[in-house]
């Protein structure tokens, strides 16, 4: 019964009605005196549950003598209200998708005015990472002064995959990192649309550059990142970069 209440909660189903709905199983056309007896629902909450199932097809009734039965339909249709919960969510999806333009163009005119965003944590660098990428096409160029590198293996995954869709976007990038980090290469190998130089200097943390933001990270037990949404910071940072590039080396 517990593995049975917990698949079915999955597909959309209260606890409730899958009490209802596996005592009817169990007991075939019956009462609602006998369903209470058998799901231990609460009479005042029983009829609101049957009617329930039954616009979800999992139970019908029938009248006999003025006294109304119920009883479970065939199992077989939690694959029909499946297949319908599906409709209805493609359904949403497009009524999403149909709504997602006048969300984003909400987003740009709040992020016009608010310049600075800050994330937090594991999920919170990624997504300040594909946010700072989002507006970015095929032939953009993407700058990195890197710190001492991302800190723990799931970071370096993280990063890898980042590199990599990032690149399958198209988007070129330049990283400078310092001489005692070379190793870092090996995070980058094989990636295209990627350079890496090494410089004396270091930085402590990683600034990633565009033309129009800066991403400023810091990778610690708790990770923070601030995103600058400013062309003139950007094209400042940007000047400095080619400048330390023209001297770092291969």
């Amino acid at each position: 019964m517990e593995d049975y209440t917990k698949l079915l909660e999955k597909i959309g189903m209260t606890g409730g009605e899958v009490r209802v709905y596996m005592a009817l199983l169990d007991l075939g056309v019956s009462s609602v005196g006998k369903i209470i007896d058998k799901s231990h629902i609460t009479s005042s909450k029983v009829y609101l549950i049957l009617e329930r199932l039954e616009q979800k097809g999992l139970v019908s009734h029938i009248i006999k003598n003025n006294v109304k039965y119920f009883q479970a339909t065939n199992p077989k249709r939690l694959l029909d209200y499946m297949n319908e919960k599906k409709k209805e969510l493609e359904k949403e999806t497009e009524d999403i998708e149909k709504i997602i333009p006048e969300l984003s163009m909400k987003k740009k005119i709040v992020s016009e005015i608010q310049e600075t965003t800050m994330y937090q944590g594991y999920k919170g660098i990624e997504t300040a990472m594909l946010d700072f990428i989002d507006s970015l096409t095929k032939g953009d160029e993407y700058l990195v002064f890197g710190a001492k590198g991302p800190f723990g293996k799931k970071y370096e995954l993280m990063v890898r995959r980042f590199y990599m869709k990032k690149a399958k976007k198209g988007i070129r990038t330049r990283l400078i990192y310092n001489n005692k980090y070379r190793s870092v290469s090996d995070l980058f190998k094989d990636i295209p649309h990627t350079k890496l130089r090494f410089i004396e200097t270091i930085t402590p943390s990683t600034i990633v550059i565009s033309k129009e933001k800066i991403l400023i990270i810091t990778y610690s037990e708790e990770s923070r990142a601030v995103l600058i949404q400013s062309k003139q910071i950007a094209e400042s940072f940007w000047s400095f970069f080619e400048s330390m590039w023209l001297v770092a080396k291969p």
